[in-house]
């Protein structure tokens, strides 16, 4: 009896390991609806790289390094060969990014203190930083560029912050881990993914700001661990990843109720959407992978990647690549778009090999591995 326990949690430990997946390498690809992503390369981040964002000028990419408190704060690379240029240090952390509409500003949010942190892109420098509190997370630009809504982990709600005077309101909401978030296509409703809440939340913007810190708001009932959001150009779907169930739910937002629940890789955190609008992304916690779900058909495609633990996932202004962030295993690789009637690229971008998961840390590093 003891031969046979110990066989089944060895079995159990390879099928749950990462390097089960073996080694995926450029090259490597899956087909959804006639459109192939292929593994396009990689490259090094410095520790634990949460989010990350592109330029809409197609110039940089850049990475939060959660980890790296201080120092090496946010990694910033040239699209789309994934040429390292320098890190951008400044007090803290970058949790998230997200970039002006006319790649001038890059906007990070900064646990240690709850700080909005501003870096001028064309000369990669820390330049203000305006106190938000609550462990500010995910950031939404408005599309005029002069407001930005901050979601508050800690605060139960979020931030409205001027772009022109500076000045903070705070919206409570009273949902526990509010993370992702969207605007409807009018920009009057704001959709917030809220964590813990089992809940969405769609807050009424065009609706007064009362005393009690309160807009009026509805709730959508999802799963458990709504994480990330993504909308329709067309603004008639809202996407939210669901952790604990690992689907995507679409949700009507004319009737705010949830159309179908798709299955995608395991513990789906962030999400995008294609440019074009026909497919969305997923970066696939425990899955250690990239899902591809066509929008029309709801096929889906699950893409191995040689990280640990996927976390960050953006588009690129072209539609032609997906970047995503390995959290334990301090990397970020391309996947490649080819549509209908294209040619694969005849080259690849680099290789890098996976860092070993060790941490020499006192801290347990959100689930990566120490010794």
């Amino acid at each position: 009896m003891k031969k046979i326990t110990f066989l089944l949690i060895s079995i159990s430990i390879v099928l749950h390991s990462p390097a089960v997946l073996g080694t995926r390498k450029p090259g490597d690809k899956i087909t959804v609806s006639n459109n192939e992503f292929i593994i396009w390369g990689g490259a090094q981040t410095a520790v634990m790289p949460k989010g990350c964002s592109t330029s809409p000028d197609g110039k940089y990419l850049f990475v939060s390094n959660f980890g790296q408190k201080n120092i090496k704060t946010i990694s910033v690379y040239s699209t789309p060969e994934l040429k390292f240029i320098k890190y951008i240090a400044y007090k803290g952390n970058s949790i998230e990014t997200i970039v002006s509409s006319d790649s001038k500003t890059l906007y990070s949010t900064n646990m240690y203190g709850g700080w909005l942190d501003l870096v001028d892109i064309p000369t990669l420098k820390h330049i203000r930083r305006v106190k938000v509190g609550g462990f500010p997370k995910m950031m939404l630009l408005n599309r005029a560029n002069t407001k930005m809504y901050m979601t508050q982990w800690e605060g139960a709600g979020f931030a409205e912050v001027d772009l022109g005077t500076w000045k903070v309101a705070y919206n409570y909401i009273g949902y526990k881990n509010p993370r992702g978030l969207n605007l409807s296509k009018d920009e009057k409703s704001l959709y917030i993914a809220n964590n813990a809440g089992k809940n969405v939340t769609v807050v009424d913007l065009s609706g007064k700001l009362k005393k009690n810190k309160r807009r009026p708001y509805r709730i959508i009932k999802t799963g458990s661990g709504p994480r990330h959001t993504a909308i329709s150009p067309d603004g008639k779907y809202l996407y939210v990843s669901i952790l604990g169930t690992s689907v995507i739910s679409v949700i009507d937002t004319a009737t705010d109720k949830i159309i179908k629940n798709v299955p995608v890789g395991n513990k789906p955190k962030t999400i995008e959407i294609s440019r074009d609008g026909k497919f969305i992304y997923t970066a696939d916690y425990t899955g250690h992978s990239m899902t591809v779900m066509d929008t029309s058909t709801y096929q889906t495609q699950i893409l191995p990647l040689d990280i640990v633990r996927a976390s960050g996932l953006t588009v690129s202004h072209d539609d032609r690549f997906i970047y995503v962030t390995g959290w334990c295993s301090d990397d970020v690789w391309a996947v490649y778009r080819v549509k209908p009637g294209e040619t694969a690229p005849s080259k690849w971008g680099p290789t890098i090999k996976r860092r070993p998961l060790n941490r020499k840390s006192k801290r347990d590093w959100y689930g990566c591995t120490i010794k």
